[in-house]
């Protein structure tokens, strides 16, 4: 049986290693249309793809096209802006008219978990799990990033039963993707980037805040599970109880401290891996890295939620995807520090330094 994916964001980092597990998918026949910006981008889709995509030309502010799109799948793929609105009521329109079984697997972030911006704050111990913590993730404020389009997609399936819908979120993402176009991740890379352009490493207040991470390829691990999973009709969290943090879990793991555990960072020393290779490599002159406020970050980046990228803590676990048999691949520490220099090489061979 062929199952028809309307998918957004296939030339993302994490749209793009979809697209990629879908089409070479082992147990299931898939038949792919992607959203894509404009021709451009859809001749290069093509291409990557050997014409295994079908594209419709929009941006997501082309709801009608979205809502048409949505109604003639059975599978709908949300990986794209994740704070926008107008395309989540779209999604939302379209599947609360079906009558057909359709899955929703819409894409968030664990920015929805980060606490405030502030010096002198401390690393938390504040851990959020999707199993045990979902009544709080459930009625996190509004204002929290991602929180508006979780809202609107979270309450479909209670509208229409007929939407099997789950929402994955993922914490860091790291790692070199299968996709065709944006194949490196926007935080780490980021920071590299706006480094270059400070002309030192820097970190947000003295850094000492901790995340969760996952590899890219893992996260798709994760989205096809859960593709195959509601496919075969199978029992799996769904709807408000359907949240799947993109992060990993420790095995019997003890007391939660103000340290990170293997599985997560600190990101001062992200900063400072940063410092050290770009330092190594004659981007910097010094391997130090200097302690900026937010202000000045967002005026760097040019944008104002910049800052949180790196100044927030945001722990997660992802009970759930491990409970359904998820089996993630590159939970060893060495991956994550070893991507940061990945990170550099893919910019360098991309040419994101210029001459």
């Amino acid at each position: 049986m062929v199952s028809k994916v309307f998918i957004t964001g296939s030339t993302g980092y994490i749209g793009g290693q979809v697209l990629h597990d879908l089409l070479h998918n082992k147990d299931h026949q898939f038949e792919v249309t992607a959203l894509v910006r404009n021709e451009t981008k859809a001749k290069k889709l093509l291409e990557r793809t050997n014409n295994g995509v079908k594209t419709v030309i929009g941006t997501l502010d082309d709801v009608s096209v979205i809502e048409e799109q949505v109604k003639k799948s059975d599978i709908v793929v949300n990986t794209a802006d994740v704070d926008h609105v107008p395309s989540g009521e779209a999604i939302e329109r379209a599947l609360i008219g079906k009558k057909e079984q359709t899955i929703l697997v819409h894409t968030s972030g664990t920015s929805i978990i980060g606490d405030e911006l502030r010096k002198g704050k401390k690393p938390t111990t504040k851990v959020y799990y999707d199993d045990k913590s979902i009544d709080e993730i459930n009625t996190l404020d509004h204002n929290q990033p991602h929180r508006p389009v979780d809202e609107i997609i979270l309450r479909i399936n209670e509208k229409n039963p007929n939407a099997k819908v789950v929402v994955v979120s993922p914490s860091a993402i790291f790692g070199v993707s299968d996709g065709y176009d944006k194949i490196i991740s926007a935080q780490v890379p980021l920071l590299i980037n706006l480094s270059v352009a400070n002309k030192q490493a820097f970190s947000v207040y003295d850094g000492n805040y901790i995340w969760s991470h996952v590899h890219v390829k893992d996260l798709g691990e994760l989205y096809m599970l859960l593709i195959d999973k509601l496919l075969k009709g199978e029992s799996v969290p769904q709807g408000k109880k359907g949240y799947y943090f993109g992060s990993y879990v420790v095995d019997n793991e003890g007391p939660i401290t103000e340290k990170p555990s293997p599985i997560e960072h600190f990101w001062s020393d992200v900063s400072a891996a940063v410092g050290k290779v770009l330092y190594e490599n004659k981007m910097v002159s010094t391997p130090d890295v200097a302690q900026l406020e937010p202000e000045k970050i967002a005026q760097l980046a040019s944008f104002d939620f910049a800052p949180s990228l790196w100044g927030t803590n945001s722990r997660s676990r992802a009970n759930n995807g491990i409970k359904i048999g998820w089996k993630p691949k590159f939970t060893d520490p060495k991956y994550f520090w070893d991507g940061i220099r990945n990170d550099y090489e893919q910019m360098k061979k991309e040419g994101a330094f210029g001459k």
